[in-house]
């Protein structure tokens, strides 16, 4: 049965930093019937470089329910198996991560973004299968709210952590804000896939 996941207990300057991070996702998980309702709330995200290490220098900001090196999941449905975990991350720190066994699936809350943010990159890795995780995308006010659309995969090089190809998330070429959804499904028949630090890319370059 699927099951939202519920805010954790953390230090008051990490819940600071979260919530400052999720008025980029300023939609809540609840269903939305009025997209200029949802975009109203819709504000402008700090923008972080955290891949520079991999030479990526893009500007990023972190998709929901997640704060750097932990994916507490917070808002997002999982079903079919996936859970947060806490295991070791690329830099030898301890972190929650989601974790995804085949058939399992992940839907995140609701946020906003633009025509000018078209892709998104993971940290991820393969602990069993090498299948992948599909990218799903829901905009609301479109056919793909009721039925994601597939663009894309994440896939890691082995169980080492991997940073993951850009994902085109094919946003509408609409001007002004949209509401997106991702529906994250692991791929294979006996797999496990986990992936944390989820970042939208917001310029197109």
């Amino acid at each position: 049965m699927p099951y939202i996941v519920r805010p954790r207990r953390f230090p008051s300057g990490v819940v600071a930093a979260c919530t400052a991070l999720l008025v980029f996702g300023a939609a809540s998980a609840q269903a939305a019937t009025s997209p200029a309702k949802e975009t109203s709330q819709c504000k402008e995200p700090t923008l972080t470089q955290p891949f520079q290490d991999a030479g990526d220098n893009n500007y990023y900001v972190l998709a929901p329910g997640q704060t750097p090196g932990n994916f507490e999941g917070t808002g997002w449905t999982l079903s079919g198996g996936a859970s947060i975990k806490t295991t070791t991350l690329a830099d030898g720190s301890t972190g929650y991560v989601l974790d995804l066994p085949s058939g399992s699936k992940a839907v995140s809350p609701s946020f906003c973004v633009t025509s000018l943010y078209p892709t998104a990159r993971t940290l991820v890795r393969d602990l069993a299968g090498s299948e992948g995780v599909y990218l799903n995308v829901s905009y609301e006010g479109t056919t793909t709210w009721e039925k994601p659309k597939n663009t894309g995969q994440v896939h890691g090089s082995g169980t080492a952590w991997t940073l993951s190809t850009p994902v085109n998330l094919q946003p509408e070429n609409v001007t002004g804000w949209q509401v997106l959804r991702l529906t994250l499904v692991a791929g294979g028949k006996k797999s496990d896939f986990q992936l944390y630090n989820l970042y939208i890319d917001p310029y197109r370059r």
